[in-house]
């Protein structure tokens, strides 16, 4: 007899039409989560909100849901499924979350309610963090850190009314007492993990949608996990809590994915989500030499920001582009050493300008992200910002993102700011903030010098023109802009 399980994806949310939220991540955790129950026979069902309707918004407070909508989600959970496994994904899908496992307990109190968190995004959250709230909107179990492993486990003592206490990293309440079990220790032979699952997702409304966390250059694409983890310390980040240590896979066993997922559905470019991909510089070197040896035709991009000190010689960004590599986006944060210093953020700027001169000389588009209000942030701060984006402009920068600082729970910096009503406010435009329209003037003169700059650079203007009208886009900004434009008329003229 199956064991029938329920995997929700929830609506992608947006904050205030801000450009920052409303990117539809590919959700991608949720796929190996689903790849992680099938390989243990169970019979896995997916709804994910915006894969299935890409275009339905709904309107809530000051939020915009793109997807169907939590109560059609309600209504199609099979009847067989007494488990309900809820994807975490971002900070900002806290209200859609709450409001899904609501739903769920008010139509069947006997269902089992499992949230997982989404460990490889700096716009997640920490489950541990706003347990009390999770719980109380009807939440069962929250699971903490990498869900793949303990799938089978967590599903079982569910369905037998066994002992959480012998599952690592879970929470849940009892008697009206919260119960913790020690910390997952996270796995390290990433390479034996089930491939995520990704026939089970509505992958065409993602493909559809026409914007995604990298610039999608052909119609279809998928994100690939290449690595877990980040070894540093940023305090603004809440990696450090949730996704400590950085463990790799072998250049076989990414290229053997992507292989797989070309011949399976034909995909033939993959957005690398890994919250630092290239910390091991012989691994990175290793991917690109699979890659070149078998041949195929897949072009492949660094969609986070990677720490670009990582890639140490320009032999290897000549190897990367030689292998397919299109797009790296790298995260200097600020101009100054002194906020560095502030966020813990080691980052080596001449380094910086040497590696971007060599990516635009052999054809690699480059993205440099800051962040912006940073407690402790002074105008001497912005000013060396300004000043070294000018710098990178003039070796070649392709694009910059600009980020406005929140106190995202779980983050060193989480009680440094206050005035939010929700915790899906706490995103990279919070309108919340006292301080928003200084910052906010900040990240505007940011762009200014941007496009100022892009203006006499007439070459790069006009493949900028001809991503954008096209859709064949080569920066996230041709994407953005396009986005920008369907969220006014999504929400004005639905």
């Amino acid at each position: 007899m199956s064991i029938h399980v329920t995997l929700i994806v929830p609506p992608v949310v947006c904050h205030n039409l801000d450009p920052h939220t409303g990117i539809p991540f590919m959700p991608h955790m949720a796929a190996h989560m689903a790849g992680a129950l099938h390989q243990e026979k169970y019979d896995v069902q997916v709804i994910d909100a915006f894969g299935l309707q890409p275009n339905n918004r709904i309107i809530r407070d000051d939020f915009m849901l793109l997807g169907v909508s939590e109560e059609w989600i309600v209504d199609k959970i099979n009847p067989q499924s007494s488990i309900v496994y809820i994807y975490c994904r971002t900070m900002s899908e806290f209200t859609s979350i709450t409001k899904l496992s609501k739903l769920i307990k008010h139509k069947n109190k006997s269902i089992k309610i499992v949230l997982f968190e989404n460990i490889q995004s700096v716009t997640s959250f920490s489950l541990s963090e706003i347990s009390s709230e999770l719980l109380d909107a009807g939440c069962d179990i929250l699971m903490l850190g990498e869900p793949e492993l303990r799938a089978k486990h967590i599903t079982t003592a569910l369905l037998n009314d066994e002992d959480l206490n012998r599952i690592p990293g879970l929470i849940w309440r009892n008697n009206n007492k919260i119960k913790k079990t020690e910390n997952e220790k996270f796995n390290k032979n990433l390479d034996d993990l089930a491939m995520p699952l990704w026939e089970k997702f509505p992958l065409e409304g993602y493909w559809l949608a026409g914007f995604a966390h990298a610039p999608n250059t052909d119609y279809k694409f998928l994100p690939i996990l290449t690595s877990r983890g980040c070894p540093y310390r940023c305090t603004f980040c809440i990696s450090p809590s949730l996704n400590p240590t950085w463990r790799g896979r072998s250049g076989k066993s990414v290229v053997d994915e992507m292989e797989y997922f070309y011949r399976k559905l034909n995909v033939r470019e993959f957005h690398v989500s890994d919250l630092d991909p290239t910390v091991k510089e012989s691994r990175t070197i290793e991917i690109c030499e699979e890659l070149i040896k078998r041949n195929l035709p897949i072009k492949w991009k660094l969609a986070q920001g990677t720490k670009i000190e990582t890639i140490k010689s320009i032999s290897t960004i000549d190897l990367l582009q030689k292998s397919g590599l299109t797009f790296m986006a790298f995260s200097p944060e600020s101009g100054s050493s002194n906020l560095l210093k502030i966020m813990n953020k080691p980052f080596n700027h001449e380094h910086g300008l040497k590696m971007v001169k060599r990516m635009n000389e052999v054809g690699i588009i480059t993205q440099a992200c800051f962040i912006g209000g940073v407690p402790g942030e002074t105008h001497y701060d912005r000013q060396q910002s300004f000043n070294y984006l000018k710098k990178l402009m003039k070796v070649g920068l392709d694009e910059v993102a600009v980020y406005v600082f929140a106190p995202i729970p779980g983050a060193e910096l989480s009680k440094a700011l206050k005035g939010y009503n929700s915790f899906s406010q706490c995103t990279f435009s919070p309108t919340w903030r006292e301080d928003y329209k200084e910052v906010n003037k900040y990240r505007f003169d940011m762009y200014k010098i941007y496009f100022t700059r892009l203006i006499i650079n007439p070459n790069k203007s006009l493949k900028r023109i001809i991503g954008f009208i096209t859709g064949s886009h080569k920066t996230k900004m041709e994407m953005s802009i396009k986005k920008q434009i369907k969220f006014w008329i999504l929400k004005y003229f639905p």
